[in-house]
């Protein structure tokens, strides 16, 4: 699900489930927090990736499905806070580099990279609200990036929206062709990667000073509490499932 690969001082994450257009199931979640953390001890920045054509079509919902049910809510926010806020937790630069689809948690996962290149054709959505849950990074960060209503578009419709968009609203640093995503990723984290670490260990701390507000977490985590037993959540998140009938 998780694949790790160091390379001189850049590790690279990749979501590695291109069958399921590398959605994230509550394993991968915590997966990708151990590695993500790997990367720190041992590289100098970490680049995410996904497997296939798709970056990441977000949370497996048939792997997390029923908030009240198998999957206890405590968990699955748990994880899913570790897992996105990650990677503005972490003191080296985190690099998103996304080519396909990037929903729900994967669109999180971009927005918390501290850089990210998206390939002409990627896109970006947060769908969460559609089938009965929340997006909780991006309640937490993406107004700050794209404005309040540009989230609220995002985060109520569920709507996509294209990689020029994505980066004119501040969630992308740039958009190159699909054949040049690996040369943009690799000009960027290496730049990244000049500047001696504490320095940049200082500038991620300051920069994402409010990751270290002890209610933020839970705050965000009792937003899982607020939708896990309502009617009107778990209906959407069946017609989801059963293939919107």
């Amino acid at each position: 699900m998780i694949r790790y690969d160091l390379t001189g001082e850049v590790a690279t994450v990749t979501l590695d489930r291109p069958e399921k257009r590398n959605a994230l199931t509550l394993d991968g979640l915590a997966a990708f927090r151990e590695v993500l953390d790997r990367g720190t001890e041992q590289a100098r920045a970490v680049v995410l990736r996904g497997a296939g054509d798709a970056f990441c079509a977000g949370d497996d919902i048939a792997s997390v499905a029923g908030l009240g049910g198998e999957v206890a809510p405590a968990t699955l926010a748990t994880r899913l806070y570790d897992a996105l806020f990650g990677p503005e937790r972490v003191e080296v630069p985190v690099v998103a580099a996304v080519d396909g689809p990037a929903y729900g948690g994967g669109f999180e996962l971009v927005a918390a990279a501290d850089l990210a290149v998206a390939a002409e054709g990627s896109t970006f959505a947060l769908p969460e609200a559609t089938v009965g849950a929340y997006p909780p990074y991006a309640v937490a960060r993406v107004a700050e990036t794209c404005g309040r209503k540009r989230l609220l578009e995002l985060a109520l419709t569920g709507e996509p929206v294209d990689a020029a968009t994505a980066e004119s609203w501040g969630l992308c640093n740039r958009v190159v062709a699909a054949d040049e995503l690996d040369d943009a990723v690799a000009e960027l984290t290496e730049a990244a990667c000049a500047a001696p670490a504490p320095a940049v260990a200082l500038v991620k701390r300051y920069v994402h000073a409010a990751a270290a507000d002890p209610d933020e977490r839970a705050r965000l985590i009792e937003g899982f509490f607020a939708v896990a037993d309502e009617p009107d959540c778990l209906d959407a998140a069946e017609r989801f499932l059963s293939g919107g009938e």
